[in-house]
C-alpha cells in the first residue's frame, strides 16, 4: 500500500470534448467543445474563451461558496473553446466516471466537468446523508447515471498522489490533504487525544481515517487548507 505520484495527461478527448493542459506552476485547462457538447465550471475560474463559445448560468441552489460568497456554476456550450485555472500553484488532473460511479471532493478543488456529470453540493459540517468527518466547508458530489460516462477535472495544491485501498486497508491523513475520494471509502475523523487539545487549544485539530475499498487522491501542499 503505497501512494503513487500522479502524472497528468497533457491532452486527450472525451465525448466531443478535447482538452489540453499548459503551464507548470499555475496550470491552465483548455477545453475545445464540439457542436453538441458542454461543460460545467465555476464563474471565477474562467481565464478566456472563444467568442463562439456560449456561456450561461445554472441554478444557484447549492452550498457552493468562494471567499464566503455564493459561487455560481456556469455552463459553456460548443462549438468553441475556453481556458480555466484555479489561479494557484498545483496540478490539474481528470477522473473518469462510469457505471454509476460517485466521487466526493471539497468544493475548492473542482475545475470542470463534462455534461453527463451530475453535481450536488452540500455543507461539509452538516448532519446530512454524506457526513464527511472533516472541516471542509462544502463538498461536491459528482455522479453519473446508468451506463453514462463523464469526466471531472480537479486541481490539487502541490503534487498529487493517488492511492487505491483494498477492503480493510486504511490510511490516516490531515483533513487538508485530501482532494477527492470514491464514495465507497469509509471516512471518519479521529482525534489525537490530549495532543489535539495541546496543539490546537481545543480547536478540534486532528486527522481523518480513510478505509477501503476505493481510491483517494491527495495533495502534498494542502495541509491546513480544509477551510477555504
Amino acid at each position: 500500500m503505497e501512494p503513487k505520484l500522479l502524472t497528468s495527461a497533457k491532452m486527450g478527448g472525451h465525448g466531443g470534448i478535447r482538452f489540453r493542459l499548459d503551464g507548470e506552476l499555475t496550470p491552465v485547462l483548455t477545453l475545445d467543445l464540439g457542436p453538441l457538447s458542454f461543460v460545467l465550471f465555476e464563474h471565477h475560474t474562467l481565464l478566456w474563451k472563444d467568442q463562439k463559445t456560449i456561456i450561461s448560468a445554472t441554478s444557484p441552489k447549492s452550498a457552493r461558496s468562494f471567499w464566503d460568497r455564493p459561487s455560481w456554476l456556469m455552463m459553456a456550450s460548443g462549438p468553441g473553446s475556453l481556458s480555466l485555472s484555479r489561479d494557484c500553484v498545483g496540478k490539474i488532473f481528470g477522473v473518469s466516471l462510469h457505471d454509476g460511479d460517485t466521487l466526493l471532493a471539497p468544493t475548492p478543488h473542482f475545475l470542470a466537468a463534462s455534461g453527463a456529470v451530475h453535481i450536488e453540493s452540500f455543507s461539509g459540517e452538516s448532519d446530512g446523508p454524506w457526513v464527511t468527518g472533516d472541516t471542509a466547508s462544502s463538498i461536491d458530489r459528482f455522479s453519473v447515471v446508468g451506463d453514462a460516462e463523464g469526466l471531472v477535472w480537479l486541481h490539487g495544491h502541490g503534487d498529487v498522489w493517488e492511492l487505491t485501498l483494498a477492503k480493510g486497508e486504511s490510511l490516516d491523513l490531515d483533513p487538508g490533504a485530501w482532494i477527492a475520494r470514491d464514495s465507497s471509502i469509509q471516512w471518519e475523523s479521529i482525534g489525537l487525544g490530549s495532543l489535539s487539545t495541546d496543539l490546537a487549544a481545543g480547536a478540534n485539530w486532528g486527522i481523518c481515517r480513510a478505509q477501503g475499498p476505493g481510491t483517494i487522491w491527495m495533495q502534498s501542499g494542502g495541509v491546513g487548507l480544509a477551510r477555504w
